[in-house]
């Protein structure tokens, strides 16, 4: 829903104390999260709506926006509007700790459990990590994690990568990889190297958030692609290349996509390559979740493997080993290298000689492949088990899973804004369809559940449980929900 500007008008008066106007309007947002009086998915007044209702500047309001977005309450989307994230800005309720893990004095089971960041499941990995700070303390040259790296990685940490890559099927050299910092860092050094400021970045109607924030700080325009239940639509891009806005690359996501969980099948990805090289199409393929398919579903081809000469291919180590690793591999034509680096040097400068020597000793011991092992068997558990349970539910229309998450859409009544004020009532974060919309294209009436944040299965499936016993109740203002 969209929220009335005079809700501000009163927010300031009644509830946010004294201070600069820019930030008192980020504060009145947290109350109202905190309240409930705004919930995720809610469509905030534009700038200028805003800036009429209170009597201010419009910059003002901007201003205040942007302080908003940087504490992670919204999020904004060119040609779309300005949108509530959730609770993620909020120190009290962010900082709660998940179900089973209480902080200090707090019984166990009355923190919070995040359902809305995709990240990999832990078992060994703190055992394994203080093994690997050991090693990486007591072996080779110490002081050479206090200088600088290359600004794509040295050649034998992007050999190491090559060898990681190949387990996705590509080929390449060292002389063709970057590490970047993270997944986040490989796409933003991609979308620059691809393209330049206004021109058009095609990508799905339904795509990862990330892209559009990056698209956004490089002053980009960006145009949906249709999808259907099989991924993207070969037609569809066909459509978007000849109707007139000249798109240069596309970026999408053809394995265990984000958020619906489709994988596109062979034949989807020779059309999207086909088409690519008959527009002159970059190709930007984000296989952060690869890895993580069964070995009978990761037989399909990526398209860098279709179509070498045109792919920017990006991973990260985030959704197989950890976040924290802040370590991403990015392919591409070997005539892109130096662009690559300069790009990269740009940015982040380098990648961290610190966190890359612990991410290399994993990939070359023998760790990596250990913990991606334990990862695809753990979360084949958990997505085996998140099926069963929404599958049967009556509020529940359809459920996709793959890698770290499910893709649940819902039967009338309920809108993905009140299931996400629902859960976040219940203390479960979850994000809602809006978040992933970039065109016109009517977005499902769902929701994305993150699985890999819960301790063990057990806390998983109890959440799922709980949030699903609030379905049933139907939405209520007891809830928090808007009915």
């Amino acid at each position: 829903m969209s929220a009335d500007p005079s809700l501000f008008t009163e927010l300031l008066e009644d509830t946010v104390p004294a201070g600069p106007v820019y930030r008192r309007i980020a504060e009145a947002i947290a109350a109202a999260v905190t309240t409930g009086r705004l919930v995720a998915g809610d469509r905030l007044p534009t700038h200028r709506e805003l800036a009429r209702e209170l009597g201010i500047a419009v910059p003002t309001v901007s201003r205040g926006y942007r302080e908003a977005e940087q504490q992670g309450l919204i999020s904004s989307t060119v040609g779309r509007g300005t949108f509530i994230s959730g609770v993620s800005g909020i120190p009290h309720l962010r900082d709660s700790p998940a179900p089973g893990q209480p902080a200090s004095g707090q019984p166990a089971g009355t923190g919070r459990l995040d359902m809305a960041v995709n990240a990999p499941a832990r078992g060994m990995h703190e055992e394994l990590l203080r093994r690997a700070f050991t090693a990486v303390a007591t072996t080779g040259d110490i002081g050479a994690l206090l200088g600088y790296e290359p600004d794509i990685g040295s050649y034998e940490h992007r050999r190491s990568a090559c060898r990681w890559l190949a387990r996705s099927g590509l080929d390449v050299e060292p002389g063709q990889v970057a590490i970047c910092h993270g997944g986040q860092g490989a796409l933003l050094v991609a979308l620059a190297a691809s393209l330049r400021t206004g021109e058009v970045l095609l990508t799905e109607a339904l795509t990862y958030p990330g892209v559009k924030s990056a698209a956004q700080l490089l002053g980009l325009r960006m145009s949906a692609v249709a999808m259907d239940a099989e991924g993207l639509i070969p037609e569809a891009l066909e459509e978007a290349c000849v109707s007139g806005t000249a798109p240069r690359a596309l970026y999408c996501m053809p394995t265990a996509h984000n958020p619906t969980a489709i994988t596109l099948s062979l034949r989807r990805r020779r059309a999207i390559v086909d088409i690519a090289r008959r527009h002159d199409l970059l190709i930007i393929e984000d296989d952060v979740f690869g890895l993580l398919l069964p070995d009978t579903d990761a037989a399909v081809a990526p398209l860098a493997v279709l179509a070498p000469e045109r792919t920017l291919f990006l991973t990260s180590l985030s959704k197989t080993l950890a976040p924290g690793l802040r370590c991403g591999f990015l392919a591409g034509p070997p005539e892109l290298a130096d662009r690559l680096g300069a790009l990269n040097r740009a940015t982040v400068f380098n990648p961290s000689p610190f966190s890359t020597a612990v991410a290399m000793r994993w990939l070359d011991d023998g760790t990596a492949d250990r913990l991606l092992d334990w990862q695809r068997e753990e979360m084949a558990r958990r997505r085996a088990t998140a099926e069963q349970l929404l599958s049967a539910h009556r509020e529940v229309s359809h459920v996709r899973t793959a890698a770290l998450h499910a893709w649940v859409e819902l039967r009338e009544p309920w809108t993905a804004s009140e299931v996400v004020a629902l859960a976040d009532g219940l203390g479960i974060s979850i994000s809602p369809t809006v978040y992933f919309g970039t065109g016109d294209q009517a977005v499902p009436r769902g929701v994305r559940l993150c699985l890999g944040n819960a301790a063990d299965i057990p806390t998983l499936t109890s959440a799922i449980r709980t949030l699903l016993d609030g379905l049933d109740r139907g939405p209520t203002w007891a809830s928090g929900t808007h009915v």
